[in-house]
């Protein structure tokens, strides 16, 4: 039998952080929590919780209505926004806007300055992920009004425009009706469920899988590591002989070879968020 090694990150295991750039002021109001992080003196809010990787970074921002993000702030990686709650209008260093909603995605290219606000009375849920790890206080924050040009532009990927695709093997079988979209593509991958809509990138691929109640995905594997968040309905992920039981916002991440599949316990669809590390 197959050793268990998969890495359950529970959301009521994860302290939100408070620490960045006036997250405790009214009006800047935010917190993050890591469910997959770098190794000690990179990117992680939750070391002692979080799985670690050194190929990406992944987690959730929380911001209160009425607040923002203060100024705008630049990575040294490719920052990716995916909203599950709330509505937000990004911005970049030369005024340019974007306006996401639930299950829109914003694509940040390293090396742009961007920031979000929340937009109506509804609190903010947000899953930001990065495609490499970046080191502690490389990231620079800029203040005033810019402008601050780049050679790139935010992108957004708007989830009204991602068809669901059933082509996965026995996704229209009994028992296992499931399907699935991406917001971000492996470059040149033959897996891409939205081609012409999702963006490329050479590192990772994200998108979400949406399986019907009381069905399942395929028991498989990967040949790289693979992360699930879910977002809604309760799942049960399967690897050897082990069961662990998921509900919202909680993650079990696979390193590549492990076989895995994960079934819908609940009278409503299971919705479960993947991350792929250089696919």
């Amino acid at each position: 039998m197959q050793a268990t090694k998969m890495q359950i990150i529970r959301n009521d295991d994860l302290e939100p952080t408070w620490t960045v750039k006036q997250a405790t002021e009214p009006g800047y109001l935010r917190s993050l929590v890591t469910w997959v992080g770098g190794p000690d003196g990179y990117i992680n809010t939750n070391p002692e919780q979080a799985a670690r990787s050194f190929d990406a970074t992944l987690g959730l921002m929380r911001m209160p209505a009425g607040n923002r993000q203060a100024g705008v702030h630049v990575h040294s990686v490719t920052e990716i926004y995916v909203i599950l709650q709330g509505e937000v209008e990004s911005f970049d260093g030369v005024g340019k806007t974007h306006r996401a909603g639930p299950m829109d995605c914003l694509y940040i290219p390293k090396g742009v300055p961007h920031g979000v606000r929340t937009v109506g009375d509804a609190d903010l849920e947000l899953i930001w992920f990065h495609d490499a790890i970046e080191k502690n206080g490389v990231s620079v924050y800029l203040d005033g009004p810019g402008p601050f040009g780049a050679d790139d532009e935010v992108q957004l990927v708007a989830f009204k425009d991602m068809q669901p695709d059933w082509s996965g093997r026995q996704a229209k079988s009994g028992g296992m009706q499931r399907w699935s979209a991406n917001w971000v593509a492996g470059l040149g991958s033959s897996s891409n469920h939205n081609p012409g809509v999702a963006v490329e990138n050479q590192t990772l691929a994200v998108g979400v899988t949406a399986i019907l109640p009381y069905n399942s995905g395929l028991l498989h594997s990967h040949g790289f590591a693979e992360t699930y968040v879910v977002l809604s309905g309760k799942g049960a992920v399967h690897q050897g002989g082990s069961v662990a039981h998921l509900g919202r916002l909680d993650a079990v991440r696979f390193e590549a070879g492990e076989d895995h599949r994960i079934r819908n316990m609940s009278d409503d669809v299971l919705m479960v968020f993947w991350l792929h590390e250089k696919p």
